[in-house]
């Protein structure tokens, strides 16, 4: 990281950044062209779920190439000042890498939607064993990504 007076150190800090943000984006490569693509997800023990419908570009690069590269932030605010060449931003962000991988177990795939149904639904305080009903349907019409987290990075502006 070029400002190391920027960088988040505070392991903490860094789970607060994933667990406050609302979209995680993805970047994936697509031959030569990058794709970019916002999305829900939940984090869990140095794991990234994402949910996903069951086909679509994304899926498409995925299966060609599983690399991944993730960013989240919150608190973003324009610092103005007199002159606009002087203005700034506060901001708290993470981004990270790894390798994407497509759920297949029905078991697996419900304890990820648990991770992320808990996430939007305010219950990520609760126990982590929380579970909710999926119907087969309902299951079949969804994908979940899993992505080893390789790397990851925080950086803070302003705080």
């Amino acid at each position: 990281m070029r400002r190391s007076d920027k960088q988040i150190k505070d392991p903490e800090l860094l789970m607060e950044i994933l667990n406050q943000s609302q979209i995680c984006r993805i970047a994936l490569c697509d031959g030569e062209k990058p794709y970019l693509v916002p999305m829900n997800f939940g984090y869990s023990e140095n794991t990234l779920y994402l949910h996903s419908a069951t086909g679509g570009r994304k899926i498409d690069i995925l299966k060609e190439n599983n690399n991944i590269c993730f960013q989240m932030d919150i608190e973003t605010q324009i610092v103005k000042s007199e002159n606009p060449c002087d203005w700034g931003m506060k901001y708290l962000s993470v981004i990270g890498s790894g390798h994407a991988h497509i759920i297949n177990d029905i078991q697996e795939k419900k304890e990820a939607l648990d991770i992320i149904i808990a996430k939007y639904s305010k219950k990520s305080d609760e126990s982590a064993e929380k579970s909710f009903e999926y119907s087969d349907e309902a299951l079949s019409k969804v994908l979940v990504i899993k992505v080893e987290v390789e790397e990851i990075t925080g950086k803070k502006s302003g705080y």
